[in-house]
């Protein structure tokens, strides 16, 4: 319990810290000096204070960990059995570079290197990312919007909020002032090409709303935001980030998931609340699953309804084969082999088209044909790279068309469209009969936009719109600027030097990664080529070979997503005695691919091409018949061989699949009974996996000599060596 003394005492000491940065702000090298020594002050002591752990997290969080526990918890706690905490939901967001904040603490950067003042991120938005269509020639628009399901699954970053968990309002320019310190609106230029100067409706200079990032550490220092999901790819924006909210989500029955029937026809659909303060659907209903954001917009709730359903499929396919296993047996193993899929589409279809073959070759992101993941290492953490979350992985939102198309049984287009400001938090649109199919149709044969400096109006001028209530949208672009800001991400320049590119010193030199005539407009905006940001130096550079974003993004991607692999107890292939799947399940895992999932779980779905983020071809990417495509053999997962999957060494049950020590001398593996030897070379019978797909790999790099220095790993990043120096290989160096 927070006592009055507590609090009077945090408010002194941080009245005391506002007024020292104050008088500090003035002098860069003194205020960095003041910044590092703040973080030797552990205030641990008044932080526990605080309830934050309630007891939705409490029975998972107060408790030892067991290192024999098959499944994950639900916050990420005990996933690295060293350092439990690591990787774990409400837990500071981790950085590749410090912070850089103006008063080394917590105002965010707004002047330039020169002195003057900070160009406006509305103002960056109009000059550098206005709205050009240019639909890329190969991927689809489902690319786009897998990207974005999967960030909801990794990454969730909390706002300040009002008095009953409100949402504040930020519009006004003076709203710091008249609202919430924490209110931080971004201005608006005099000749904007959309906005008024003036809010019509208050007579008051016109502003952009924004609102800061909640902070969260338990050090002095510079202000550090929470990342409110897990980080692990464990599919929590599908079963909950906690105890309370997986159990909301769950029928108790069969191992099943809550659905909602569709009222006419039709599989089930999410199930639906009406405790979503952001809801605008008539009905007054929206989504309710594992991340709150599961509404946000027709084509990523299409996505949320598919992989409730698959999870229902899976589960209902073991209930098959083990009749006798109850509810919690039925929903756990489902719930990893639903995670292990998931995983296994991310690393093997998503990203190497995000990256290209060469840098996940670099990042060891490639996942195996057969055999076991050796390389765990529990002395780094998965945590997210707030330059991920707040610029990096934000890339997709030039992806962006500006609506959803909707398609037939023959892929034919249907009126009306969605249109994009339409469908925000308005999931009433998916109850009309085949609107999940019409949806995912036009997603999977429509082009994504080309990845490049260009974004749709839609998200630039008309986010979050207000019907009837013009210019009541917000700017997706001004928002990730103003979000990098108020995170304390340092410019782009300094990113380039740790990602293996030359820091340059006048905008010209950017013309080996940038092309030129965005250079000529960055010149226009800012006073100097150290004060580009993150999002928009990142976003203007030329893709990697076979990849989609340059060579700065892919670096921290590239890091983020080795993180999420090499820093997972639980990653899929795993190992681990206790809680890997046998060989043979491996493969049927390795099988499947995204088009599988979304034949199995649409409604009257029966063909689609093989590699479903590219566009369908007659010759290179088929429309095949969802029976041909390979299915997963749940027979695999049957009970009943060595006595109901269990073997016995001296009183010792252990399941199959797993192995265990019996003596210091003495280990027992248990298995499907007898089985040929393997290969000498070989741990374990070998199995072959069934072929996967794989898009095909880009000629090889050009071999020329490396440039740079290679960044090395440390802190909190543990010991992982990064093996930048092979990026100028990828970057033409």
């Amino acid at each position: 319990m927070v006592t009055p003394a507590h609090r009077s005492g945090n408010s002194r000491i941080k009245r005391q810290l506002v007024n020292l940065s104050n008088q500090l702000s003035g002098n860069p090298q003194t205020v960095q000096g003041f910044s590092t020594s703040l973080r030797q002050f552990d205030v641990s002591n008044l932080v526990s204070q605080v309830p934050i752990i309630d007891q939705c997290r409490a029975d998972e969080e107060t408790v030892p960990c067991d290192p024999a526990a098959p499944y994950r918890t639900y916050s990420g706690y005990c996933n690295n059995l060293a350092n439990p905490n690591f990787g774990k939901s409400v837990t500071p967001q981790h950085r590749l570079l410090p912070a850089q904040y103006d008063d080394g603490i917590s105002r965010p950067r707004q002047r330039s290197v020169t002195g003057v003042p900070l160009p406006s991120p509305r103002l960056i938005s109009t000059t550098l990312h206005d709205d050009v269509s240019n639909p890329h020639s190969r991927y689809t628009m489902f690319l786009m919007q897998f990207g974005q399901f999967l960030d909801h699954d990794i990454s969730m970053t909390p706002i300040n909020k009002g008095f009953g968990d409100s949402i504040l309002n930020c519009r006004d320019c003076d709203s710091a002032n008249r609202v919430h310190p924490e209110c931080w609106p971004i201005s608006v230029p005099q000749n904007d090409p959309y906005f008024p100067p003036v809010n019509v409706s208050s007579g008051r200079p016109f502003c952009i709303a924004f609102t800061r990032s909640l902070p969260g550490q338990q050090t002095l220092g510079p202000r550090e935001q929470i990342n409110q999901n897990t980080a692990y790819l464990d599919a929590s924006h599908i079963y909950g980030q906690d105890q309370c909210e997986a159990r909301s989500l769950r029928q108790f029955q069969g191992g099943r998931l809550i659905t909602t029937p569709h009222p006419v026809r039709g599989k089930g659909l999410l199930p639906t609340t009406r405790d979503n303060k952001e809801c605008r659907a008539p009905s007054g209903s929206c989504f309710a699953a594992g991340d709150n954001r599961a509404s946000e917009q027709a084509g990523l709730a299409t996505l949320h309804v598919i992989w409730i359903r698959e999870h229902n499929r899976v589960v209902a396919e073991l209930a098959s084969i083990n009749p006798h296993w109850d509810d919690e047996k039925l929903y756990q193993v489902g719930r990893k082999i639903v995670t292990a899929v998931w995983e296994h589409i991310t690393y093997n279809e998503f990203l190497p088209r995000i990256l290209g073959w060469n840098a996940m070759q670099l990042y060891d992101l490639r996942v195996g044909t057969e055999g076991f993941f050796k390389g765990y290492d529990d002395t780094c953490s998965a945590a997210v790279l707030n330059e991920f979350s707040s610029a990096a992985f934000r890339f997709g939102h030039s992806l962006i068309r500006p609506k959803l198309f909707r398609m037939g049984v023959n892929f034919g287009e249907r009126n009306p469209h969605i249109q994009l400001r339409n469908s925000f938090f308005n999931s009433d649109m998916l109850f009309d009969v085949q609107m999940v199919d019409e949806i995912m149709r036009g997603l999977v044969n429509t082009p994504m936009e080309n990845l490049d400096n260009f974004i749709t109006s839609e998200v630039t001028k008309h986010l979050f719109e207000e019907r009837g209530h013009p210019f009541s949208g917000l700017d997706l672009v001004s928002l990730n600027i103003q979000r990098a800001r108020d995170h304390g991400l340092r410019p782009y320049n300094e990113y380039r030097a740790i990602c293996n590119l030359k820091k340059v010193t006048t905008f010209d030199e950017l013309s080996r990664e940038i092309p030129q005539r965005l250079i000529n407009k960055m010149k226009q905006v800012y006073a100097s080529v150290d004060d580009i940001d993150l999002f928009t130096g990142g976003l203007s550079e030329t893709p990697l070979q076979g990849g989609l974003v340059g060579p700065t993004f892919g670096c921290i991607i590239g890091l983020q997503f080795r993180f999420l692999k090499k820093c997972d107890r639980f990653w899929y292939e795993t190992e681990e005695p206790s809680i890997r799947f046998t060989e043979k399940q491996l493969a049927e895992i390795r099988k499947v691919t995204m088009s599988h999932i979304m034949c199995q779980n649409c409604d009257e779905v029966d063909a689609l091409q093989r590699a479903l983020f590219d566009m369908p071809h007659d010759f290179l990417n088929p429309r095949i018949a969802c029976r041909s495509m390979p299915r997963m053999n749940f027979d695999l997962w049957k009970e009943g061989n060595n006595g109901g999957g269990q073997c016995n060494v001296n009183g010792v049950s252990f399941s199959r699949g797993t192995t265990i020590s019996i003596s210091p001398c003495t280990r027992c593996s248990c298995s499907n009974g007898f089985q040929p030897p393997p290969p000498q070379q070989q741990q374990g019978g070998f199995q072959p996996a069934a072929p996967q797909f794989q898009p095909p790999p880009p000629p090889p790099p050009p071999q020329q000599p490396t440039r740079g220095r290679p960044f090395r790993g440390g802190g909190p990043f543990g010991g992982i060596g990064l093996g930048l120096q092979g990026l100028g290989r990828l970057f033409g160096l």
